[in-house]
């Protein structure tokens, strides 16, 4: 149906029109005694109107692999080419290509701006993991005003109630095949995987939708990188981040460190299985908490990463006498929960705070250097150097209990917090590390540059860094994207 005040064609029966927002005109009415006695009337013969022109019959292709695309019979996608008589009698004499669609990753969670069915795209990972990803993702599909879920990208307004599309509908899109749907407004398979869809409410005020200026005060920017050095044949540490960001409530984000102790199929063990329970505690105390709208006090955050890190510990030495190994671990982590960072260690792996006033260490290590240093015995200088600098007595699953730091900053916009293990900082040390977060103000390349420099000066051991940037709500915040090494 064509709209008499912008001319977009619209598809039958829509209300309004998806390009201006202008009612559309209402089909007359059927008068059923005219049209049965229509019925009874011969129609005449149809006139030729080939014009000598070979007809082209066109197989409409399979779209059930198709993500980018509603499967929408009388709407073509907006970057389609018209369709002329002469491309049409030219395609009789060969056949149609279809242009390339991307494919979703035979493993690990879909990349941000994924379109999942045509109509959910991808804005944050909030979690991943082998047995289930959880997306936040955009509706396009969807009003936010009346529900009316059969609009499409690139609409301006929607096609049953004519409100303008320009408030989002975000949604939980979980991919677990074994969850029962029914808990779920929307469930779909699509290339062999699952995806069970939630929708998150409105945010309102009195007067309408919640206003422009309310959100998170910051975002978060981060960058990771992590490498087996150059004496080591792998690598032990391991590192991941998750964030989640929403148009109100806090900015959230983990970002984790771990280098693991013991040797070939030990320590590379003990550092993922830490970093992943902590995760689980910490997905259910805070994170659910955050995408389900509240927002947890700070006591509640610190006896949460106390009992994260505990099980952490728990679960690490269990398997180490299951397995009948030394294998244990060290971890340095940030949870950010809207401005407020908590930062928790165990061993020698540490996080640095930068900003306007310099470079400063916000944990402290867990090794005998450190408590010479403390006590007057050695100077800070000779920690790299001393005979026992290697010396951490207090690591993730060496004894049943363990002793935990906790430590909190207030984040203001350009604050950066670093997260690396003793691979980095004992060979990079700390001019070497403020001079890149100088030279780079992007935290990825910021990253890589101290990994560089790590090999550079010898590359002894593992190196693994994060660098997670504040910036002012007016930044640019970089999409949620889980990233690991190990």
């Amino acid at each position: 149906m064509r709209c008499p005040t912008c001319g977009q064609e619209n598809r039958s029966g829509a209300t309004y029109c998806a390009n201006c927002g202008a009612s559309l005109p209402r089909p007359e009415p059927f008068d059923l005694h005219e049209e049965a006695q229509g019925a009874a009337e011969t129609p005449p013969e149809p006139p030729d109107l080939s014009l000598g022109i070979p007809t082209v019959k066109l197989e409409r292709p399979d779209r059930g692999d198709r993500p980018d695309r509603f499967d929408r019979p009388d709407r073509e996608p907006e970057d389609a080419e018209p369709v002329t008589v002469e491309a049409e009698a030219e395609g009789a004499a060969g056949e149609v290509a279809e242009e390339p669609v991307e494919a979703p990753p035979a493993e690990g969670p879909l990349p941000v701006g994924y379109l999942i069915g045509g109509r959910f795209e991808v804005a944050d990972v909030v979690e991943a993991s082998p047995e289930r990803n959880v997306y936040r993702a955009r509706d396009w599909g969807r009003c936010a005003a009346c529900g009316y879920d059969d609009n499409a990208k690139g609409d301006r307004f929607c096609l049953d109630c004519g409100a303008a599309l320009d408030t989002p509908q975000w949604a939980t899109v979980v991919e677990h095949p074994h969850r029962t749907p029914n808990a779920y407004d929307v469930s779909l398979t699509e290339a062999g995987r699952e995806y069970l869809v939630a929708y998150e409410p409105q945010e309102t005020t009195a007067s309408g939708p919640e206003p422009a200026g309310a959100g998170p005060r910051l975002a978060l920017r981060w960058g990771l990188a992590t490498d087996a050095g150059l004496e080591r044949d792998h690598n032990e540490d391991y590192a991941e981040c998750w964030t989640f960001s929403q148009a109100t409530g806090p900015q959230t984000g983990l970002f984790i460190v771990a280098d693991g102790l013991g040797g070939q199929d030990a320590g590379e063990v003990a550092s993922k299985m830490a970093t992943l329970a902590t995760w689980e505690v910490l997905r259910e105390r805070i994170w659910q908490r955050v995408i389900g709208g509240e927002t947890p006090d700070q006591d509640e955050v610190r006896q949460a990463l106390l009992d994260a890190v505990g099980e952490a510990n728990r679960t690490v030495y269990e398997a180490r006498l299951q397995a009948r190994n030394d294998m244990s671990t060290t971890i340095t982590l940030a949870l950010v929960v809207d401005e407020h960072a908590y930062i928790a260690n165990v061993g020698d792996s540490r996080t640095y705070l930068f900003n306007s006033e310099g470079l400063r260490t916000i944990t402290k290590d867990h090794s005998l250097v450190q408590r010479m240093v403390d006590t007057g015995q050695i100077q800070p200088s000779q920690v790299y150097s001393h005979p026992q600098r290697n010396l951490v007595y207090n690591t993730i699953g060496d004894r049943a209990e363990v002793n935990v730091d906790v430590f909190a900053h207030d984040l203001e916009p350009e604050d950066r917090l670093l997260l690396c293990s003793d691979g980095l900082w004992e060979m990079v040390r700390d001019e070497g590390i403020e001079e890149a977060l100088m030279a780079e103000s992007d935290p990825q390349r910021a990253c890589d540059r101290l990994v560089r420099h790590a090999n550079l000066a010898g590359g002894e051991d593992n190196i693994s860094v994060i660098i997670v940037q504040a910036l002012g709500r007016d930044g640019a915040p970089q999409a949620a994207r889980p990233a690991s090494g190990g």
